[in-house]
């Protein structure tokens, strides 16, 4: 099942020069997208968010097959946002498989989960660029948005758009 929602309003898209890019979240939990999709309002962050469920989807989503082969419905994102556990597997499959087969466009990755040490290390090992641990605090999730490697937040009239740098 896909989720998409935009914290940002229409009139303030169509008010970039340039259409602001996807963030990709991967996550299963209901309350924890409901969260996420909370702070990126609260942090007045105007990136469409699309969501998928599972591995399966995510992967599907980042190759551009099956019901995600429309680009123009789907774009390639800017940003990952990758629960580690999902129902069919675990978020460092997906990093695993974006190490093997990097997508087209740059991608900064931010892992969420836990506070496992463990789990920090071996998301940093796959690739990962920042990890954000549940449940998700604003401040933490504020510093991550202002300081993700690759990632820069660009100031508009209406709020804030993460652009790769």
């Amino acid at each position: 099942m896909n989720n998409r929602f935009e914290p940002g309003s229409r009139g303030a898209e169509s008010a970039h020069p340039s259409p602001a890019k996807t963030i990709l979240v991967i996550e299963d939990s209901d309350d924890d997208l409901t969260l996420m999709k909370l702070m990126f309002r609260r942090s007045r962050i105007l990136n469409p968010l699309q969501c998928v469920r599972n591995v399966n989807d995510a992967i599907c989503y980042l190759k551009g097959e099956g019901i995600y082969s429309d680009r123009n419905a789907f774009p390639l994102p800017t940003m990952l946002l990758i629960d580690l556990h999902l129902e069919d597997g675990s978020g460092f499959d997906i990093l695993r498989w974006i190490r093997e087969h990097r997508p087209k466009s740059p991608l900064a990755l931010v892992v969420l989960s836990g506070s496992d040490l463990n789990a920090f290390q071996r998301a940093y090992d796959l690739g990962a660029d920042s990890f954000l641990t549940k449940p998700l605090r604003f401040e933490d999730f504020q510093n991550m948005v202002s300081h993700v490697r690759g990632i820069k937040l660009t100031q508009t009239q209406e709020g804030y758009v993460l652009e790769l740098e």
